[in-house]
């Protein structure tokens, strides 16, 4: 075969043949990069969207803490609280070996305090990053239980593992400790202002369960160097209202507090709640001894 030999017109048309050829992949490459960047921010503000409506469920669904319970149950009808309550609440039997170690009688000369741990089982209460507002509960009552035996009281608990205790039967379950002189509901606190802190004490409106109150926010925020929060008098506290001797809910601190939650979590802090929480008790007693 020979050698062909372009004429100078036939080299133009080819030459912008493939000059013409190269500006279409140019301007598809474009279009494809253009497509994957729309597709890519479709994709990205999809997850967005689908990462903010689980929040919300986690949120809506989540156990609420007891601050916002409390509240709830303080702007309700004593009627509706009772009816509500009685229908969630479960009832609770201790096995035989746990009744030695827990018995209702009073079997000291100084009478019986009732400590209740706050939640339990599937309530878990407030939830930090840290722990469950129903296990620090559970183990600031079982020092605290410790402390009153040394002292010479008589303890009884409401729970003494992971159960849960529905908030009508604390108050059943304390009322059948004949003579029982006190009732203690260990709880912590939860916020929407994160910097939030401090001891509180909540009771109904009476000024035995008052002067209970005050004594316990003191010796705690004395012993732990927290802000004393004071007493908070609500009319509509199952708990407090129910129970047949001077009650008292103690919000040991905030969870929704960074720092106060990792002191909440330490058992030398714990120890410390425990000690002031057991002085109150023996300064609110001092005379009440059994005969």
């Amino acid at each position: 075969m020979g050698t062909r030999t372009f004429k100078s017109d036939e080299v133009d048309r080819l030459t912008e043949r493939d000059r013409r050829r190269q500006e279409w992949y140019l301007n598809e490459m474009k279009k494809k990069r253009r497509a994957m960047l729309i597709l890519g921010g479709m994709g990205i503000a999809a997850i967005l969207v689908l990462v903010g409506i689980i929040m919300l469920l986690v949120h809506v669904f989540s156990p609420k803490d007891t601050a916002v319970i409390e509240d709830k149950l303080s702007k309700t009808k004593s009627s509706e609280i009772s009816l509500v309550d009685n229908m969630a609440d479960e009832k609770v039997s201790f096995g035989s070996g746990e009744e030695l170690q827990n018995s209702k009688v009073n079997t000291s000369e100084r009478g019986l305090i009732v400590i209740d741990p706050g939640h339990g089982g599937y309530d878990s209460g407030c939830i930090s990053s840290l722990k469950y507002e129903k296990e620090i509960d559970l183990e600031i009552a079982m020092l605290l239980s410790e402390k009153l035996k040394a002292k010479g009281f008589s303890v009884y608990m409401t729970r003494i593992d992971d159960s849960f205790v529905g908030i009508n039967d604390r108050a059943i379950l304390a009322n059948e400790c004949e003579g029982a002189l006190a009732l203690i509901s260990i709880h912590q606190n939860s916020s929407e202002n994160s910097s939030d802190e401090g001891v509180e004490a909540w009771t109904s409106n009476d000024a035995t369960n008052e002067q209970l109150a005050e004594l316990i926010a003191l010796e705690v925020s004395e012993k732990t160097g927290a802000i004393n929060g004071g007493v908070v008098t609500k009319d509509n506290l199952v708990i407090c209202s129910k129970a047949e001797m001077p009650a008292v809910i103690v919000e040991c601190g905030y969870l929704s507090n960074k720092r106060e939650a990792q002191n909440l979590c330490e058992p030398t802090y714990q120890e410390k709640i425990a000690t002031g929480l057991a002085n109150a008790v023996d300064g609110f007693l001092p005379e009440k001894t059994a005969k």
